[in-house]
């Protein structure tokens, strides 16, 4: 039975990937701003990393950063995937098997904080100080208002998916809010 365990959390992970790849990919799209995008994409990479843990959480934010990075056809740059581990592993340390709504707001915008600083650092690794300013002020003004959407959604999802994922044993009734 463990193997089936294993294999459902695998299948769910990859599908919360597939999720956040097609989420970050139609941000890219729609705004076509080279080295910035809206961080909606990390909402199936918080949910898998709060369901799953933080190995799973990193996991899937680099595979869904790299596969995004294809499709849309831009150059790889592995800091930018370090932000985007962020968003996985912040939330599947502080909030796997521990999850409660007050911890999850803080943890998204702790997740947001440094997912930003690691950006805004790669802006200036890849690129140059002069380039970070515009982006650093832009990336900061954008914080609290994106971090109350992101834990809006996945608050509600969270609370609509429990009961789900318990039917099907990939949680324990520990990470009830």
């Amino acid at each position: 039975m463990k193997n089936s365990s294993e294999i459902q959390k695998l299948v769910l992970g990859a599908s919360l990937t597939a999720l956040s790849v097609v989420i970050d990919v139609f941000f890219k799209v729609i705004l076509q701003i080279p080295n910035f995008g809206l961080p909606f994409y990390a909402i199936p990479i918080i949910i898998g990393a709060i369901l799953l843990g933080p190995l799973y959480g990193g996991i899937m934010a680099l595979v869904g950063d790299a596969v995004a990075v294809l499709v849309v056809g831009v150059s790889y740059l592995p800091f930018f995937a370090l932000g985007s581990m962020m968003w996985g592993l912040i939330p599947g340390l502080l909030l796997y098997k521990r999850y409660n709504v007050y911890r999850l707001a803080s943890v998204i915008f702790l997740s947001y904080i440094l997912a930003s600083s690691i950006n805004t650092f790669a802006i200036s690794f890849y690129y140059s100080v002069q380039a970070t300013i515009p982006w650093f002020i832009l990336r900061t003004t954008l914080i609290p208002f994106n971090s109350v959407i992101i834990f809006m959604v996945v608050k509600d999802l969270h609370k609509k998916l429990i009961p789900i994922f318990e039917r099907y044993e990939l949680v324990k009734n520990s990470t009830k809010a």
